[in-house]
């Protein structure tokens, strides 16, 4: 099948990096030429489409997702690699990064996930951070990172959490000495625990999770990570100063070992809602939400690009799942309201983080190639995706077509996560995803191929 998108508006590398009105040549899964000039041979091509006045964007990805993830002994996430995935070419993603906890070998552990995302028909291409959850498991780095490139650390949760000093300079040491990054979750376990005795709703989320409990976190995981000379990524960023603590870091290495990200409900949503929202077992998840201050000032450092890219942790619970009936969707009614801390925790944003990053972007006048990056190309590069991340010859023909004067409203009828609540329902955003290619396949009027694993198995 080849394919010509005509007129196309975009950041592109032909070779060298430039924004430029060009058309597209697709020769089934990928970019084969990229035109200054439309060809002769117009019509010898099987399917065109004049996109004439669209923008054109790598397809996105997302480097924070939980697909068929088990929080706990029960509860698992709404949304499967099937409707997850589908979910996610719907908002403009083509690519996700989810991740795997050790049961076994290394091998064994990233086998049976992909095993999952297979038997679950992930229509996306995907990679994995491979989870440490205590010091012990550190034999499994070498082997792990002889496939994956990045390992996910908590300094909070029982049973997951590395949070002793000696045990993480151990663990970024070991990652440090196979050259791949550590990903981290960065809040103060000790603070938390303390609080949650203190608190009796969800209102008081901000009492049980104060500011400074990350911030605290953070400053020491950076410590530790230039102590060991380890490549860091600080997950989920919700707090302005919190940023600015990681580019003191990402200036004194000034070499790319440094990076952060953010969600799309850090920084569209704020902790107002834990007043005004009708269901407060909707709001739980970690980080908390913020102050209206703070989304505010990360939307700033978003567009300054102090803030590399932008994800979902997408890890969706019905509200059936808060209260107790662990399986994502029952018949029966719930018998027992839960207590907020014992709820499994996180929120949906697949489908939606694009196009906020795209609104949020664009309302101050980013440019088509930021827009690029802090969307695809930045993830690409920092977690080594092949053939990802860029409209250029050779590489994947994932790609978003958007129309930047229409909006999109966030709808019950538009949203296809798998869930029957979403903290972003009627919220309008600048741009409106037209078309989207998944490996030379436009979703919605091709049949979709199977995505795969993006790495070599040993």
């Amino acid at each position: 099948m080849k394919i010509l998108l005509k007129n196309c508006r975009c950041f592109h590398y032909s070779p060298a990096p430039v924004t430029s009105v060009v058309h597209i040549e697709i020769t089934d899964r990928t970019i084969t030429n990229i035109f200054d000039a439309l060809p002769a041979n117009v019509s010898s091509y099987d399917r065109t489409h004049d996109l004439t006045g669209l923008e054109v964007f790598p397809g996105s990805i997302d480097p924070h997702v939980h697909l068929s993830y088990v929080q706990g002994n029960k509860a698992i996430s709404a949304d499967s690699f099937n409707t997850g995935s589908l979910a996610a070419i719907a908002g403009g993603t083509t690519t996700v990064m989810d991740f795997v906890e050790p049961c076994g070998s290394a091998v064994e552990t990233i086998q049976k996930r992909v095993n999952t995302a297979k038997s679950e028909k992930c229509f996306v291409d995907y990679a994995f951070h491979f989870s440490i959850a205590n010091v012990q498991q550190i034999n499994l780095i070498e082997q792990a990172a002889k496939i994956e490139r990045s390992f996910k650390i908590y300094t909070v949760y029982n049973g997951l959490k590395i949070d002793a000093a000696a045990d993480l300079h151990q663990v970024l040491s070991e990652i440090s000495k196979h050259k791949c990054i550590a990903m981290i979750h960065c809040e103060n376990d000790q603070v938390i625990a303390q609080n949650i005795p203190k608190v009796k709703s969800i209102e008081e989320m901000s009492t049980v999770r104060p500011t400074w409990n990350e911030l605290e976190a953070t400053t020491r995981v950076l410590t530790l990570a230039e102590l060991t000379n380890c490549s860091i990524h600080i997950a989920h960023v919700s707090l302005a100063d919190q940023v600015r603590i990681i580019n003191v870091y990402k200036n004194r290495y000034n070499n790319g070992k440094v990076t952060c990200e953010i969600t799309g409900h850090h920084f569209t949503l704020n902790n107002g809602l834990y007043w005004t929202h009708a269901h407060k077992e909707d709001l739980v998840m970690s980080p908390p939400l913020q102050s209206e201050k703070d989304v505010l000032e990360l939307q700033q450092l978003l567009r300054e690009g102090q803030i590399d890219y932008t994800c979902s942790d997408h890890c969706p619970f019905t509200r059936r799942q808060r209260n107790g009936d662990f399986a994502p969707f029952q018949a029966e009614e719930t018998k027992a309201e839960r207590k907020f801390y014992e709820m499994p925790g996180g929120t949906n944003g697949i489908q939606v983080r694009f196009i906020a990053t795209y609104s949020t972007l664009k309302s101050a006048n980013c440019s088509l190639e930021q827009i690029s990056k802090q969307t695809s190309e930045n993830v690409a590069e920092r977690f080594q995706l092949p053939l990802k991340g860029r409209i250029q010859v050779g590489f994947d023909a994932d790609l978003v077509v958007v129309n930047p004067y229409l909006d999109t409203i966030f709808s019950e009828n538009v949203r296809k996560e798998r869930m029957d609540c979403s903290l972003f329902n009627d919220m309008k955003f600048s741009g409106k995803i037209e078309k989207v290619f998944v490996r030379g396949k436009e979703f919605g009027v091709d049949q979709l191929e199977e995505g795969s694993y993006l790495r070599k198995l040993l």
